[in-house]
């Protein structure tokens, strides 16, 4: 299913939106990530999606080159998002930080040990504050997506 926008009380509505030019296969719900060397987006890897690359979550499917514009849900502070995991959830998952196993799962396992809330550093994108349906096999996470504003020597702030 990939990542889904919840409101605060737990409905789901459509927020805003904007279109950005992607690069490679971009699934309906994936994290989509900058990629500022070619003024795409492309979507989030394991190891490429960092709090400072992570854009938002994209509302369509695109396979080619940046010819074709996708809408993305940028991320804002406060929003919560629903995540399917890759392992079986537990309140364990709780108030831990988690990195992507790709564009539209979340890696529940293996916390680092350098700090209280899990992977640390700028890979562990996701904060966990909830999950839902421990009993029924499919849970799922409830968090927020931790980004940090580009600074200049990111490589694709302005002045770089």
């Amino acid at each position: 299913m990939a990542f889904r926008f919840v409101r605060s009380a737990g409905s789901v509505h459509e927020p805003a939106v904007i279109h950005m030019p992607a690069s490679g296969v971009v699934h309906v719900g994936g994290v989509v990530i900058a990629d500022a060397s070619n003024y795409v987006v492309s979507p989030a890897t394991s190891a490429l999606a960092t709090s400072t690359a992570i854009i938002g979550v994209s509302m369509d499917y695109a396979q080619g080159a940046s010819d074709t514009f996708v809408r993305v849900i940028p991320f804002v502070p406060g929003q919560l998002w629903e995540a399917d995991a890759a392992n079986v959830i537990t309140t364990a998952n709780i108030l831990q930080r988690h990195v992507l196993v790709n564009d539209l799962v979340v890696r529940n396992t293996g916390f680092g040990t350098t700090t209280s809330m899990g992977e640390s550093g700028s890979v562990g994108v996701f904060l966990c504050y909830a999950v839902t349906g421990l009993a029924t096999g499919s849970g799922k996470l409830i968090g927020t997506f931790l980004q940090r504003s580009a600074q200049k020597g990111d490589g694709f702030a302005i002045g770089t």
